[in-house]
């Protein structure tokens, strides 16, 4: 009867340790936010753009949370070379129910097309949608050489 009794104080110290592990867990997590929207892919041209998660209000399960990012500089982005004229692709995880594509002009979202201009120099993008699950923004950036 010794042993039985020991064998369930045992087994009842493992579980409460477990529980106690996951709700540290749970509760202060990895520093990384457990609900994040996916990142949609962006091709300019035949190159496949670095792009960074931006501003967003996510919803999964019973969970949710909220980021705010400012806009970046050239330097906070991974830059990549296209050509004068490259069109902008970009494919969302599933449809947005509304969307926006906006050059980043002196810290300011201006309304654009998804073509590279003709221009040399740096362009930077912000782009996003809105979702069942919220809204999110995401940030790019393009190189243009000169000729």
């Amino acid at each position: 009867m010794k042993r039985n009794r020991r064998f369930w104080i045992v087994l009842l110290c493992l579980l409460v340790g477990v529980g106690v592990i996951y709700f540290a867990v749970t509760l202060f997590g990895d520093g990384e936010d457990p609900v994040k929207p996916p990142l949609p892919t962006v091709r300019v041209g035949s190159v496949t753009a670095e792009v960074e998660q931006s501003t967003y209000c996510w919803e999964s399960g019973n969970q949710a949370t909220c980021a705010d990012y400012g806009m970046p500089e050239a330097d906070d982005l991974q830059l990549i070379t296209v050509k004068p004229g490259d069109r902008i692709d970009v494919v969302y995880h599933a449809d947005p129910m509304e969307s926006s594509f906006n050059r980043i002009e002196y810290g300011e979202l201006v309304p654009s097309e998804a073509i590279v201009p003709d221009e040399p120099g740096v362009y930077l993008y912000e782009i996003g949608g809105e979702w069942k699950q919220g809204d999110s923004r995401y940030v790019f950036g393009v190189r243009v050489p000169e000729k």
